[in-house]
């Protein structure tokens, strides 16, 4: 399964449809409501506000992408513009990601599967889908693109149904008073809600798989970006334009019980279906990204070498992808709330966005040919104001998030030095066989 190699099968459309459905997901469907409880009808502007950061991670994104069009290209610009340590600390906390974020999407695909077959174990159910999304990401990124393809249209009628068909028909007296409790909630909503816009980094992990990746990887981000802001503003706003805000939380299909105060009932299947294929899209980029991510590890000695293969006939990272697979299963026999998961999540992301920004703020300094050589880049000025702003979003958020979640810190804490250990071990374990 060794000689293969990844091969360049994703074009702009492709692209585009693999973000969109990576970043919409479920939580679309159920994370508004969980955050409405505290931010009030304003957690529409906790969707805009967490945007700002977004749009710079989609600057840092589309610039790295364009310079380094690997597999895994952050693992690979913090190994060489940072340090080899802090490149491995990124796949680390980077592959991890799987046991965190797969268990949220699939529990909200079970959700919501109930509206059609209610009474089955949403466990199992949630494992089914996963399993599902692992054998098409076997049989490599063709089939798997193709069915991103598919699902992303759906859900994205879905999601443009209810939201104009809730702005329509809402009630305005439901949005009064806007800002019920004040802004502290509506500023740590945002920090939540960033949460679903964090993958944009899916791009950059499959760069090796994408033609002509200078031009599409900014293409596609900015592209994506638009019908993603747009969606993440509207639905929470048609959402609490339709239920009270303080009755959401406990409805776990919350969009659906909105839609079927306006809309006929095969309609709010309909919206139901879309809610479905956006849950399966963000399970499907999961195993696509995190799976190079582990396969560039493994092919960096920093993981065991039998992972660091490629199936001959479907040219997928296959054994990447069961381990991937066996990590998301393992997150969704562990249980959890969304809210929960969610933060967790986001401060993992905040770490490894530090990492990414610090590299490439010092990528034209440290590697100078490679930044010249780059389709898509910014002055020395644009750049660093970029970068700098990115961290500075990112540290920020680690300390709020940080001091409502401390056992998530403590957590987090204990996690990176037990992968300082991990990395090493692995480095005196490669020295003694080269000695």
């Amino acid at each position: 399964m060794t000689q293969a190699t990844l091969s360049r099968t994703i074009n702009l459309p492709a692209a585009v449809f693999l973000i969109i459905g990576y970043v919409i997901g479920a939580t679309i469907f159920i994370l508004p409501g969980n955050l409405a409880v505290e931010a009030g009808p304003a957690v529409y502007i906790a969707y805009l506000m967490a945007a700002v950061p977004a749009v710079l991670a989609c600057f840092v994104m589309a610039l790295i992408g364009s310079a380094i069009p690997a597999s895994g290209s952050l693992y690979v610009i913090i190994r060489d513009v940072l340090s080899p340590m802090l490149g491995f600390l990124y796949l680390w906390l980077m592959v991890s990601m799987a046991a965190l974020v797969t268990p949220l999407v699939a529990f909200g695909f079970a959700d919501y599967f109930s509206h059609f077959y209610s009474g089955l174990d949403s466990g199992i159910v949630a494992m089914t889908v996963i399993a599902l999304i692992i054998l098409i990401n076997y049989l490599g990124m063709e089939v798997a693109s193709g069915f991103q393809n598919l699902m992303v249209i759906g859900f994205i009628l879905a999601l443009l149904i209810f939201g104009i068909g809730g702005l329509t028909h809402g009630d305005p007296a439901l949005m009064k008073p806007l800002i019920p409790r004040g802004w502290s909630p509506i500023v740590v909503a945002a920090m939540t809600a960033y949460f679903s816009y964090a993958g944009v980094f899916i791009i950059a992990e499959v760069a090796g798989e994408i033609k002509n990746p200078g031009r599409t990887i900014p293409l596609a981000i900015f592209l994506s970006f638009t019908v993603i802001i747009l969606l993440y503003t509207l639905v929470p706003l048609a959402l609490t334009s339709t239920l009270h805000w303080e009755t959401i939380e406990s409805n776990k299909m919350a969009v659906v019980t909105a839609s079927q105060n306006f809309m006929p009932g095969w309609l709010v299947t309909f919206i139901a279906v879309g809610a479905l294929f956006a849950a399966a899209t963000s399970v499907n980029g999961i195993m696509m990204g995190l799976s190079r991510d582990f396969y560039k590890g493994a092919k960096s000695g920093l993981f065991p070498s039998y992972f660091a293969a490629i199936h001959p006939k479907f040219k997928s990272p296959g054994r990447a992808v069961l381990v991937v697979g066996a990590l998301s299963l393992a997150g969704t026999l562990a249980g959890g709330g969304i809210v929960q998961y969610a933060q967790i999540a986001v401060l993992a992301l905040m770490v490894m966005q530090i990492m990414t920004g610090f590299a490439l703020l010092k990528l034209p300094g440290k590697m100078p040919e490679v930044y010249a050589a780059s389709p898509f880049k910014l002055g020395m000025f644009a750049l660093r104001f970029i970068c700098i702003c990115y961290i500075a979003f990112s540290a920020i958020f680690i300390v709020v998030l940080g001091m409502e979640q401390p056992d998530a810190v403590v957590f987090g804490l204990i996690f990176i030095a037990i992968g300082c250990t991990w990395y090493v071990l692995m480095v005196r374990k490669s020295d003694a066989q080269d000695a």
